[in-house]
């Protein structure tokens, strides 16, 4: 082989070889890209179970209450008790 011909075949290995990196270098930025927003769906979805937790603990203390208890000093303590339990919900979900 001649070394024009040897040459040749260099740059269009390396064409070929830019080619490739320009490829991968885009989908590696379409990857990323990808990745971001689905970490960004995840963050979302995971504040949505922390709020419906908390209301499902909401909903657990509001259940325990006694209907038929007439005392009204026990009724205004459970009610004050629900009231710190929704303070920390709303401190969680300030966080």
């Amino acid at each position: 082989m001649s070394l024009n011909n040897l040459i040749s075949n260099i740059e269009k290995k390396l064409s070929n070889l830019l080619s490739s990196y320009q490829n991968l270098n885009d989908k590696n930025l379409k990857l990323e890209d990808e990745n971001k927003k689905l970490t960004s769906k995840i963050e979302d979805n995971s504040q949505i179970i922390n709020s419906l937790n908390d209301k499902i603990k909401i909903m657990s203390i509001s259940k325990s209450v006694d209907v038929s208890n007439n005392d009204i000093k026990q009724t205004k303590l459970k009610i004050n008790e629900y009231i710190r339990e929704i303070d920390k919900c709303i401190a969680q979900l300030n966080n």
